[in-house]
């Protein structure tokens, strides 16, 4: 808390400010328009830092200030555009700085460093956040070196965002340098506060507006950061209001509510404006109100004194708190001109009613370990205020991912969601889990979530806490090399369409091959029409992906044009994915090996992080021609011999060769169970599979696979809730489709107890 003293000189001062402004504007300076114009000096380099292509990109902002202003202290909002990380400038935000000026502050709209380096994902995406933060420190270091010059007073400085500028600014005020995750490369770019420029002053700020903008991890927010006002629209799909995939970015983000929420829980000064029926931006003209509004009640809250207030009160009259949450409550009150003021803590006695937890006198309240309901008091002088809190646990929590695929290269990091009975999400730390391992010969789980594999095979990896469990499957799939993944010896399975073409035939001829005894070809035909913007032949087979690979061949003999190879995937998350040939299928002399890396896929709009294992849903070729407008083009193309490449020297080879080599049907999973178990089988060519399940006289109960299916690891949940508790049994029979391994079958004993 500051001393007394200040608090007084500070105050008269405002008080001096907003008067003489209303006396010669007819309004109130900083929160009402009181000046016509804006006086702007463009082009003001503040900094230079290295860009993502290597090249060093100079810094630069424009100023706003009041026309014909005398104030020699003013202060500060330095305004940070929009754009995807990847677009926008600093003329963007041109007209709330012209707002802001004609306010009476100070205003300025900066450039930082534009691009998301591939592959876009969590890591990049934090990595150009880095580089904005950065280049705002830089800038707000610049007014402070130039505060006289400029009539800046730098103890009010305040940042403004518009979506992405936004996530700039929120991770300015919230993102320290101990919370950077270790995968950001900060060798490369450095720590938070840069190297943009203008070293040795502060960095530090005063407040920020969130105009549709997000933070990455909500846990970066602390107790004791500067204040935020948060203004978004709850149909906001690119940045989400509350929590959800991004549009935009295709990463899971926190925005203004999930913000807003979390700031009211930590006793951090906030306000929030949100709209049911807006998108992603909108109401300009109320943002601009909102704005001034909350920085100005920052200098009044600031300026007032505690002892001259009216009325106080708690920050909340009731209050539904979770079991593992803990929430931090402030004491408002009115000063004599109606101004809200917030109360030092240590002015203020906490209590509660013991049988719902405890609080501190800093008045952050904790929940005991049962749920119950009472009342937290605080005691000012001889006023005294009451919460009503209710505490309640979570009914259920879900391990993430439920089936996945990892190899020995790579730790796998698994997640938790966790829901109460009103099914909202919760988020606990996952050290407050325990993590067990069904067979530890094959991986391991430490206390965070990280899964380290030891060897090809299933585990079945079980977190529980307080009672409630859940479970997932782990598979370990090593290979190395390149293997198989489909000859092209037959067109079983597949299935053959296109976009914007005349004809299609795709056929099955011994005459060309790379390897084996046949190939496909592919005859098309389309006429060119400039309002159709690709001409794309599919190739369509779901094909499950063994392992994680890093690159996928195709051998193909073209018609000289020069057509691009695509390759679409699936997620076990039912995401999609795109991987993308390396070169043109332009050679017609001889089959030519097409590599595309499945290392850094780009992801479908939609999609978040990849979960493996993969399917092939489709190879997609788009085709060339001569771009006349109703010429016709035709031609052939032949492909052959789809195969993957794994990372080479892998443990475990010859044990991944084995198991493709032969079928296999598991134990179930877990065994006894109530009602439901998971059933996991491996087959190594396509075949028409039934999984059935009897009882001990050897009457059929369940049908649970009767269908073809294509090579690899598959799973099936039996549910039993119509079942009586008692021994049944399981039995798979694996017949090939076309030729191949013979007839495989299997039964096992499973235990129903209830």
């Amino acid at each position: 808390m500051k001393p007394v003293h200040e608090f007084l000189l500070k105050a008269l001062l405002i008080f001096f400010i907003f008067t003489s402004a209303e006396a010669a504007y007819g309004g109130t300076r900083y929160k009402d328009i009181v000046f016509s114009s804006a006086k702007v000096t463009r082009d003001i380099q503040f900094g230079s830092n290295l860009n993502i292509d290597g090249t060093n990109a100079a810094l630069f902002l424009d100023l706003y200030e009041p026309a014909n202003d005398t104030l020699k202290l003013r202060p500060l909002v330095i305004c940070i555009h929009g754009g995807s990380l990847v677009s926008g400038s600093r003329g963007d935000m041109s007209y709330f700085c012209t707002d802001f000026a004609e306010r009476g502050y100070v205003a300025a709209t900066i450039d930082y460093r534009l691009g998301i380096e591939s592959p876009k994902g969590v890591r990049t995406i934090l990595e150009a956040l880095l580089r904005g933060v950065q280049d705002t420190r830089a800038a707000v270091r610049f007014f402070r070196s130039k505060a006289s010059e400029y009539g800046i007073d730098t103890s009010q400085i305040y940042l403004e965002g518009s979506s992405a500028g936004s996530m700039v600014a929120v991770h300015y005020a919230y993102w320290n340098e101990s919370e950077i995750p270790s995968d950001i490369d900060q060798a490369k770019w450095g720590d938070i506060e840069g190297t943009s420029g203008n070293p040795g002053y502060s960095s530090a700020i005063d407040g920020i507006v969130n105009y549709c903008g997000a933070i990455v991890n909500p846990a970066w927010i602390d107790a004791g950061e500067v204040p935020v006002a948060d203004f978004h629209g709850l149909l906001d799909t690119v940045v989400p209001a509350d929590s959800g995939v991004s549009g935009d970015f295709g990463i899971k983000l926190f925005g203004g509510v999930a913000i807003s929420r979390i700031a009211t829980q930590l006793g951090i000064y906030n306000q929030g404006s949100f709209f049911p029926l807006m998108g992603h931006g909108g109401n300009e003209d109320s943002l601009r109100v909102f704005s001034s509004d909350f920085i100005y009640s920052l200098m009044t809250i600031s300026s007032s004194q505690p002892q001259d207030f009216t009325s106080m009160a708690l920050s909340a009259e009731s209050l539904k708190i979770f079991r593992y949450d803990s929430y931090s409550f402030l004491v408002t009150a009115l000063d004599k001109s109606g101004n809200r003021i917030i109360l030092p803590q240590s002015m203020i006695r906490y209590s509660c009613d013991s049988r719902i937890g405890t609080i501190e006198p800093s008045g952050v309240f904790s929940p005991s370990d049962t749920p119950d309901s009472g009342y937290v008091y605080a005691k000012f002088n001889n006023t005294t205020d009451s919460c009503y809190v209710k505490t309640y646990d979570f009914k259920y929590f879900i391990l993430r991912p439920k089936v996945t695929v990892t190899d020995t290269l790579r730790t796998l990091h698994l997640t938790l969601d966790t829901y109460d009975a009103d099914s909202v999400k919760h988020y606990l730390a996952i050290t407050m889990f325990r993590f067990t391992s069904t067979d530890p010969s094959v991986g391991t789980i430490d206390s965070t979530g990280e899964f380290t594999a030891k060897k090809n095979g299933t585990t079945y990896i079980i977190a529980s806490l307080n009672g409630y469990s859940d479970t997932c499957i782990v598979r370990v799939e090593n290979a190395a090399g390149i293997v198989s993944f489909d000859p092209f010896e037959n067109l079983a399975g597949w299935t053959f369409d296109g976009l914007n073409l005349n004809s299609l035939s795709v056929t099955l001829v011994t005459d060309q091959k790379s390897e084996g005894n046949a190939c496909f070809r592919i005859d098309y035909s389309f006429t060119y029409d400039p309002s159709k913007s690709t001409y794309m032949v599919y190739l369509n087979k779901d094909l499950l992906v063994y392992g994680i690979p890093d690159s996928i061949y195709l051998d193909v003999k073209s018609d000289g044009r020069r057509h691009r190879l695509y390759y679409r995937f699936s997620d076990a998350d039912s995401g999609f994915f795109r991987a993308l040939g390396k070169k043109y299928l332009n050679d017609s002399l001889a089959f030519d090996d097409i590599n595309a890396p499945m290392t850094g896929l780009s992801p479908f709009p939609g999609t978040s992080q990849m979960v493996y294992p993969l399917t092939l849903r489709k190879i997609e070729i788009q085709l060339a021609g001569d771009n006349i407008q109703g010429k016709t083009t035709s031609g052939t193309i032949y492909v052959d011999n789809l195969r993957l490449k794994y990372p080479g020297n892998v443990t475990a080879v010859e044990e991944r060769r084995a198991s493709q080599s032969h079928f296999e049907l598991e134990q179930n999973y877990p065994n006894p169970f109530n009602p439901t178990t998971a059933i996991g089988y491996r087959i190594s060519a396509v075949s028409h599979v039934t999984l059935k399940v009897y009882d001990v006289l050897g009457r059929q109960v369940a049908t649970l696979v009767n269908e073809n299916e294509s090579p690899g690891y598959h799973y099936v949940t039996f549910n039993a809730a119509n079942l009586s508790s008692g021994v049944y049994f399981y039995r798979i029979l694996s017949e090939p489709v076309s030729g191949g391994a013979g007839e495989y079958h299997d039964t096992k004993k499973l235990l129903l107890l209830k």
